[in-house]
């Protein structure tokens, strides 16, 4: 993996999680800021520790790289702070999983609106439909 792959994905892994659990807190955007930067640090000197591994070993630098990210989703599931005290990896360990709405919400902190896609299929299946039945009306009457 490069480098530039592995900080995507970190950014990545840092989303999927703050928008399958968006409740947060004030703390949240410093959390976040911060846990990218340091996840990202420590995967710049991870990676020029798997690029000597694997010299030796193609597979063995691969399970450092996802032991790493394994470690990094862990922590976040573990640090993340929340509005109710309760860690992200305590709601799951309680089958507490994100819904829809919790996804929505999470997602209308990146600027993500489903709703208003959502919306706008409607409308166009709605538009589509009309014409269809203007038209079927049409060829009864001919």
């Amino acid at each position: 993996m490069s480098l530039i792959f592995k900080i995507l994905a970190i950014g990545l892994l840092h989303l999927v999680f703050f928008a399958c659990y968006p409740e947060t807190g004030a703390l949240g955007n410093y959390y976040l800021g911060l846990s990218l930067l340091l996840w990202t640090i420590f995967i710049m000197f991870i990676n020029t520790s798997t690029k000597l591994v694997k010299l030796i070993s193609g597979l063995a630098g691969l399970v450092i790289n996802l032991a790493a990210f394994g470690l990094m989703a862990f922590s976040i599931a573990a640090t993340m702070p929340q509005r109710d005290k309760t860690s992200v990896l305590e709601k799951i360990q309680k089958g507490k999983y994100p819904d829809r709405d919790a996804i929505n919400s999470g997602l209308l902190r990146f600027g993500i609106n489903l709703d208003q896609g959502r919306a706008a299929v409607t409308k166009g299946l709605d538009r589509e439909l009309g014409k269809a039945v203007k038209k079927l009306k049409e060829d009864q009457t001919k």
